[in-house]
């Protein structure tokens, strides 16, 4: 597979311009033949939209996801965005996947609200989600799940080799995209796509520090922690005898009493 993280500052509450962002985003990454393109959480909307979180929400099947679905049909690549979902009454902090034909292949509602923000504006997600694309299984996370070592190894043991993350992180939780995203890759042997925002929205600064990191729990690639960047990696086949970590094997727990 051939991976693209796109590394931006949405422009808040503007949906035109950000849909216009992933356009430019997925239209070079099509130049590389990239698979799968990877934006970060909320992007459709900005991340710090507060209380018009309700207001800018929308189904689905709504016309924002309508245009990103038809932004990876004409561009022949499949991606992941976030987005705020609107189910009837409930908002949902959620991340969809369309594949290189535009299909919907996946929606996840992030279960792991981030501080009472998110847990005031959002309804939190109930379910576990991973889709087939092309020859891998994609577990889908935002942003605060990856940070919860249980949470990534149900997703590896329900198939997933790849791991797919929008974030929005943000200052002082600067460990976050390497260690904790290392740590998932490496102790579950599964690549893992963390999309992170940059710039600053209102009094949030991002961390930035996107990256693609390889089952050895190695740095495939990393953006920097100011900028805009569009990273691009190949995803090794496979890895030399010995190099992968054997956890997920040799896990024993003792039976609860």
């Amino acid at each position: 597979m051939r991976l693209a993280i796109c590394q931006a500052s949405a422009t808040l509450a503007d949906k035109a311009k950000n849909i216009a962002t992933v356009h430019k985003a997925a239209r070079a990454a099509a130049c590389w033949e990239a698979d799968l393109l990877v934006l970060p959480e909320l992007f459709l909307t900005g991340y710090n939209i507060g209380s018009r979180a309700t207001e800018l929400a929308e189904a689905a099947n709504g016309p924002s996801l309508a245009a990103i679905s038809e932004i990876a049909a004409r561009e022949s690549c499949s991606i992941c965005i976030g987005f705020a979902e609107r189910d009837g009454k409930s908002v949902f902090n959620s991340s969809v996947l369309f594949d290189a034909e535009g299909n919907l292949v996946a929606l996840y509602r992030k279960i792991h609200l981030f501080g009472p923000k998110e847990q005031e504006l959002f309804t939190a997600g109930d379910e576990l989600v991973v889709a087939r694309l092309g020859d891998h299984t994609i577990g889908m996370a935002i942003c605060y799940d990856i940070e919860f070592p249980e949470f990534a190894r149900g997703l590896k043991r329900r198939g997933a080799d790849l791991i797919v993350a929008p974030t929005a992180n943000m200052l002082p939780f600067v460990e976050v995209p390497t260690t904790f995203v290392r740590a998932r890759a490496l102790e579950n042997g599964l690549f893992l796509a963390y999309a992170n925002h940059c710039g600053a929205e209102a009094e949030l600064e991002y961390t930035g520090m996107s990256g693609i990191c390889g089952p050895d729990g190695l740095d495939i690639a990393r953006a920097g922690i100011r900028g805009e960047a569009l990273l691009l990696a190949e995803l090794p086949t496979s890895y030399p005898a010995g190099s992968l970590s054997t956890q997920l094997d040799d896990l024993r727990l003792p039976p609860e009493k």
